[in-house]
């Protein structure tokens, strides 16, 4: 129910603990005793659990007085931070107000209850902002991860085109309505299903409203700025049909506006959604080496462990204690063995008691350049547990790196001399999740190729579909792979679908822009890799081709000036490979 304007009139309290609340009347002998709020009560007897945790936030859902709240505390985040919130309030402040001023135009959001701030000689140190819980609601990007795509194709694509609807309706509103959200995306929007699933208005509502601005109704460069924001989310996981839809039903519902031609529009959201997306892709790379809600840090001396919080933290003791004889342990599963690389299968227990396969991979630097250059950069297994992880935020197929650690240098036999200390070799041990039925390309594509024309033609054409979708997302997002061979990519086959993996990430490469010389060269690698099998017609490369263009901006990609430089490029490393007497895979 909307509260009405006499229920959200706050009054004034202040409490022991020296924190000044505006409270909702009907809220205050609920949230407030005389010492303050009664979080850490409510956190002990089981009342309020953690949400989300990140540095100089939390957030806690809290089951009090028969209703659930959530309750977002904000601490002190450096002095630019106070210095601002001098000037403009403190976060929670700036979130009631955006609030309420939301209600009162119209905008679904949160129901503010209170806020609060303590502060020290005029400094806000701390500060809660409390809100009503959404009874059903859940953020749009779960909701379309678990459970849409969790539907039957027929039934998951009218829900698809139905929420796409309605959020476009939603969104106009609110620009028409004056509101313009700095952090629109899709984490902040919830959703409530039983409204979306059935035909009722409805069902959608903006949160997170600290950074919101009020204006008038909103003109085309401030709603593209917005639209950019919520584009760059999905441009990949939509359609083409489905973001064009998404345009003409918000264009339909914002009809004081004047927007540019059709092309120009698609254009300017497409383009500036990728590059909004590269800016956010950057920013999320270094999550990966820091202790936070995804993944946690174990120092011991001389050693260090970067592991992801889903793998039992007593496993990982073990790992960075005894990395080597946990390899030897699992010897009689070889996945991979050569000079360099020492590649097994495990079982490693999970957090929540359950068992996944994973595979450990040891790394040794080989010749004295190698070594000594590893000396000057990160090892081998770190790279590949940083640049996993930024293929995985990029949403690009891969196996999930699940832990890291470096063995102290082996002591060289000339103990002590400066060859001891500049050339003893770092041995660096990297785990991920075992990718189960899954087969590198090679070996599936000599499998297939004992099968029928027919059925052989119809299950290429899906991998190649697939394939040129993963390297086509790979390359859109400004990502080469040096050592894009058949062997670096897995295929699996399942439920009428295929389903490709990209692995060896130590040989990635992220760049703020990819040329095209870098992707022919690329797509040349595994060009070469596919000669080893000379029943792939082009018909089945033609399908790789065109997906592989569709993960670009329109016009970027010309596929017949593609095919000749990638041609022309593997011709070449074949007759190279011929005179080196190299197999070509």
């Amino acid at each position: 129910m909307k509260p009405t304007r006499e229920s959200t009139m706050p009054t004034m309290r202040s409490t022991e603990d020296g924190c000044r609340w505006r409270v909702v009347p009907e809220w205050e002998s609920i949230l407030l005793g005389s010492g303050g709020l009664a979080l850490e009560t409510w956190l002990a007897d089981g009342r309020a659990r953690m949400i989300r945790q990140r540095v100089g936030r939390a957030i806690y859902r809290v089951q009090v007085g028969g209703r659930a709240i959530y309750v977002k505390h904000q601490r002190f985040a450096g002095l630019v931070r106070g210095l601002a919130d001098l000037a403009r309030g403190s976060a929670a402040r700036r979130e009631w107000l955006a609030a309420v001023e939301s209600l009162r135009r119209g905008i679904p959001t949160a129901t503010p209850v209170a806020y609060g701030e303590q502060s020290t000689a005029g400094w806000v140190r701390s500060s809660w902002f409390i809100s009503e819980a959404i009874d059903g609601a859940e953020p749009l990007d779960r909701f379309m991860l678990n459970r849409v795509n969790s539907l039957p194709p027929a039934r998951r694509w009218v829900l698809r085109r139905r929420i796409l609807d309605r959020l476009a309706r939603f969104i106009a509103a609110v620009h028409e309505a004056g509101l313009r959200c700095r952090d629109l995306h899709a984490g902040n929007i919830l959703v409530t299903p039983d409204q979306i699933e059935s035909f009722d208005r409805g069902g959608i509502y903006l949160i997170d409203l600290a950074g919101a601005r009020f204006s008038g109704p909103l003109t085309w460069a401030a709603s593209r700025a917005d639209l950019v924001v919520l584009h760059a989310e999905w441009f990949d996981r939509l359609t083409r049909a489905e973001r064009w839809r998404f345009f003409q039903v918000y264009r339909k519902n914002r009809s004081d506006l004047r927007f540019p031609p059709r092309d120009v529009l698609v254009d300017q959201l497409d383009r500036g959604a990728r590059a909004h997306s590269r800016r956010i892709d950057r920013r999320r790379d270094r999550r990966a080496l820091r202790d936070n809600r995804d993944f946690l840090v174990i120092k011991r001396p001389g050693r260090r462990l970067h592991g992801a919080r889903e793998v039992s933290e007593s496993v990982l003791e073990e790992f960075l204690r005894r990395p080597e004889a946990m390899v030897l342990e699992a010897l009689d599963q070889p996945v991979k063995i050569s000079q360099g690389t020492l590649v097994v299968r495990a079982e490693w227990p999970l957090a929540e008691g359950t068992c996944r396969s994973v595979a450990i991979k040891r790394c040794r630097p080989l010749g004295a350049v190698k070594v000594l250059f590893d000396r000057f950069r990160r090892s081998r297994a770190l790279r590949g547990w940083c640049l996993g992880h930024a293929l995985q935020s990029r949403r690009i197929s891969t196996a999930k790196p699940l832990a890291v650690c470096d063995a102290p240098r082996s002591p060289h036999p000339a103990d002590g001399s400066w060859w001891s200390r500049w050339f003893a070799p770092r041995e660096s041990y990297l785990a991920v999740e075992w990718i189960e039925e899954a087969e590198n390309l090679h070996l599936w594509a000599w499998r297939l190729a004992k099968c029928p024309w027919e059925e052989r033609l119809r299950r290429a054409s899906r991998c190649a579909e697939s394939l040129g979708r993963l390297l086509g997302r790979m390359h859109a997002r400004c990502v080469s792979h040096r050592d894009l061979k058949g062997s670096n990519l897995l295929v699996a086959e399942g439920g009428g679908e295929t389903r490709t993996w990209l692995i060896d990430a130590d040989s990635a490469r992220i760049h703020r822009r990819l040329a095209a010389r870098r992707r022919a060269d690329d797509l040349a690698r595994l060009a070469v890799s596919v000669e080893a099998h000379p029943w792939v017609s082009r018909t089945i490369r033609y399908r790789f081709l065109r997906e592989y263009a569709a993960c670009f901006p329109r016009g970027q990609i010309d596929p017949r000036r593609l095919w000749r430089a990638v041609a022309r490029r593997a011709l070449r490393r074949i007759a190279l490979k011929k005179r080196r007497g190299k197999p070509l895979f």
